[in-house]
């Protein structure tokens, strides 16, 4: 059975249409969505970029390497509220921290040399975790909660973590690299001027305040003035008090720097893929965490352009039905809904 003439075409169904008019017009969304959400990332990463850039001569300065300082970031607070004018100018301050995996022959040995290696740079241990075997049968060996600020460790690996000077970390971090084969560096700084300058400029008004209830409650008599201005003043030298343990802490994390030392030997090595498994799927789960950040972002800029697109869109086609009824000559549908 033969059929004459060319044979019929597909017509799409009015479900179709509209099923493929809103892929498309998702699609559209999302490749106008993407660019706009790298642009944004894309300025944050520039300025972390720039505040990135200032960091090494800020470490130059520490380190004494040069017979000058280095011109690092510097912060104007001559405008700045309540600021001294001593303090016109402040150095960068920058908080550094670093971890190190590694593979050693001898776990005992290479965590003795990270202690040494810390000592001789002036620095101390904070926290440590050594496991050369297992526990004997039937007794229970105490295991550090992740609240003592570090985590429980296998068999035949350590943890520990040292606290050395900020001038010293990058030479603490090659010798510490030297004791085994380096499984993962990583290092973090953190621009901390800002909040630095602000406690430092709020101390000394603080302090001129809880001087000034201190001398009137040495002149009061009343005894509920005299409760008022108690109360005040335990408020006030709690406030201060907190300042200065900001401030100190601050110079703390500028001063020194913490490294985080994890090593790993015999058996211990052998999960070092399923380890490196793990940090895959962490990487790839940060990745996909990114990705959809750049589309949210995307979406974000272009929602109330949709608005008003849409908006548009319903008053045209409302207008375009009225004229077409008009033009048919038929009344407009009348709801019969309840």
């Amino acid at each position: 059975m033969t059929v004459d003439g060319p044979l019929p075409r597909p017509t799409l169904t009015a479900d179709r249409r509209r099923l493929v008019l809103l892929l498309v017009a998702v699609l559209l969304l999302l490749a106008a969505a993407v660019p706009l959400g790298l642009r944004e990332r894309g300025v944050n990463a520039s300025t972390t970029g720039e505040t990135s850039s200032g960091r090494a001569a800020a470490d130059t300065s520490e380190a004494g390497t040069a017979s000058t300082p280095a011109p690092g970031p510097t912060l104007g607070t001559a405008g700045r509220a309540g600021a001294p004018a001593a303090a016109a100018v402040v150095t960068a301050k920058i908080a550094r921290s670093a971890w190190l995996g590694l593979h050693v022959p001898d776990l005992a040995a290479a965590s003795s040399r990270a202690r040494a290696i810390a000592a001789a740079a002036g620095g101390t241990v904070t926290a440590e975790n050594v496991v050369t075997a297992p526990a004997p049968a039937g007794s229970a060996r105490p295991v550090p909660s992740q609240e003592g600020g570090i985590p429980p460790v296998a068999v035949d690996e350590a943890r520990i973590t040292v606290r050395v000077p900020a001038g010293k970390l990058d030479a603490v971090l090659t010798e510490l690299a030297g004791l085994g084969t380096v499984s993962y560096r990583t290092s973090q700084a953190e621009d901390v001027t800002d909040a630095y300058v602000d406690t430092s400029a709020r101390i000394a008004p603080m302090r001129d305040s809880v001087e000034r209830v201190r001398a009137l409650l040495a002149k009061a008599t009343d005894l509920q003035q005299i409760v008022l201005l108690e109360s005040e003043l335990s408020r006030r030298q709690a406030d201060l008090d907190s300042l200065q343990q900001r401030l100190a802490e601050l110079d703390r994390r500028t001063t020194t720097s913490d490294v985080t030392l994890t090593l790993w030997a015999g058996s211990a090595s052998v999960g070092s893929g399923t380890n490196g498994f793990v940090v895959t799927l962490r990487e790839a789960w940060s990745a996909l965490l990114g990705s959809l950040g750049v589309i949210v972002t995307g979406l974000a800029v272009l929602l109330p352009w949709l608005l008003i697109g849409l908006g548009a869109a319903a008053l045209a086609r409302r207008g375009w039905r009225r004229r077409g009824w008009r033009r048919r000559g038929t009344p407009p549908p009348v709801s019969t809904a309840p």
